[in-house]
């Protein structure tokens, strides 16, 4: 079936739904691609994760309860699937896919419930969030996604997770200003055996440079898609040295620059291990030689 929009609220914040945004399967393989690679999320530590979109809580309590989540780097270099889904995304919301996150994957079981908060990221502002529901939670088993404060004079919207759907909220108006209106939560999940799972893809106000949609995929790729987590601790340390401009300019040319430094670490590897033959080469020749002169000076001694 074709995806098709049903709008949530009208006017502030900007809601609407998009059902048939994925097909079965496409869900089961983004469920695969991020099993066995989940970390609890931590948002009481007072440390930002820019790169994976984890702000962390602003009064010490968690707003992420019993929540697992990964992202999968899989950017410019990505597989058949999670290409087909970002255009498929891209044609019907009319997003360019260079703007695109990578899929942040949360699983929630019983317990599990994600807070009121706002989609913020200092370091990457972003400007819509597309929530996808990748399984079914019955009714009664909540984990419905909840936006408590429509100002168009609607009441609160609630959307029980459907396989397949697709949510899409605008965190800026139409001048690009933060809409204080997109406070949004995933309630908890009270089903005894129901686990939730959610792929969550933010629409950034700029393009995503090569080094996030080429180069950090490239350095994931043997991980499975799961950037090792040196990369987020760099990212916030030269932020919070050089402040968010800077410390990202840093980190972009940083991270840019891996791929060289990579080559250069291979080139002179190679050449160590041809020149180590070459001299392995030489010094046979040499004993070798040296064995015929010590030889031919035996003969000349008996001779004599």
């Amino acid at each position: 079936d074709r995806p098709f929009f049903e709008d949530a609220v009208s006017k502030t914040p900007v809601v609407y739904l998009i059902h048939n945004m994925l097909t079965g399967e496409e869900c089961d393989a983004l469920i695969g691609m991020a099993e066995g690679k989940y970390d609890r999320v931590d948002d009481t530590t007072g440390i930002n994760n820019y790169l994976d979109n984890t702000m962390t809580s602003t009064n010490g309590k968690p707003s992420a309860v019993n929540v697992d989540r990964v992202t999968l780097w899989k950017g410019g270099i990505a597989g058949k699937v999670i290409k087909d889904v970002d255009e498929r995304i891209s044609q019907v919301t009319g997003f360019p896919p260079e703007h695109f996150s990578d899929f942040q994957m949360n699983k929630h079981v019983k317990g599990s419930a994600q807070l009121p908060h706002y989609d913020l990221n200092e370091a990457n502002g972003i400007m819509a969030t597309i929530t996808l529901f990748l399984n079914d939670v019955e009714d009664g088993d909540g984990g419905e996604l909840f936006y408590p404060k429509p100002l168009d004079g609607g009441k609160p919207v609630m959307i029980r997770p459907r396989k397949g759907l697709a949510v899409v909220h605008h965190n800026t108006d139409e001048n690009y200003v933060f809409d204080e209106s997109t406070v949004n939560e995933e309630l908890v999940v009270t089903g005894s055996s129901t686990v939730k799972y959610v792929a969550k893809k933010y629409v950034y106000l700029n393009p995503q440079p090569k080094a996030m949609r080429i180069v950090l995929p490239l350095i994931a790729m043997p991980f499975g898609g799961k950037l090792p987590g040196i990369f987020s601790t760099l990212y916030i340390a030269l932020i919070d040295k050089f402040g968010v401009q800077t410390g990202v300019t840093y980190f972009q040319k940083i991270v840019t620059m891996l791929p060289m430094l990579l080559l250069i670490g291979i080139a002179s590897l190679v050449s160590d291990a041809v020149q180590k033959k070459l001299n392995e080469g030489k010094d046979g020749k040499k004993k070798e030689s040296n064995e015929k002169t010590t030889k031919k000076t035996k003969k000349s001694k008996k001779s004599d």
